[in-house]
């Protein structure tokens, strides 16, 4: 659900190739977005996002307090760590696989997203 609310805000999008579950180096992506290649006068970064979700009861909070809650403070709970991990994991492995599959430089920006409940976003900016 948290992927399509992207995908659908960000489907008309004309400056991206945007993929869905593109196949990177024996995993799936969960979304691409990689500049055009007739768009590099625009200087825009190319992201990859990796989305995780994880239940309320699993930070043991409800929608209000995942709501009232600091972004660092979530990103301190075990369960968020372990997800953001998760990502980070699969997130250089298609770094590797997109920057062999193209032949332009990339200018890429990859993410771990995770979501808690419906009610909260927390993301961390995963390094190569």
């Amino acid at each position: 659900m948290i992927k399509s609310a992207f995908l659908t805000i960000l489907f008309d999008d004309i400056f991206y190739i945007m993929d869905s579950e593109q196949e990177l180096n024996k995993g799936y992506a969960d979304l691409s977005l990689i500049l055009r290649p007739d768009m590099p006068k625009y200087q825009l970064l190319d992201h990859v996002l990796e989305f995780k979700y994880l239940k309320l009861d699993a930070v043991k909070m409800t929608g209000k307090q995942a709501r009232a809650t600091s972004r660092a403070e979530l990103l301190k709970l075990a369960p968020v760590q372990n997800a953001v991990a998760e990502a980070e994991k699969q997130l250089r492995a298609y770094r590797q696989a997109l920057t062999a599959r193209y032949t332009v430089e990339l200018r890429l920006h990859t993410y771990a997203v995770v979501a808690l409940g419906f009610e909260r976003l927390v993301f961390v900016e995963v390094d190569g």
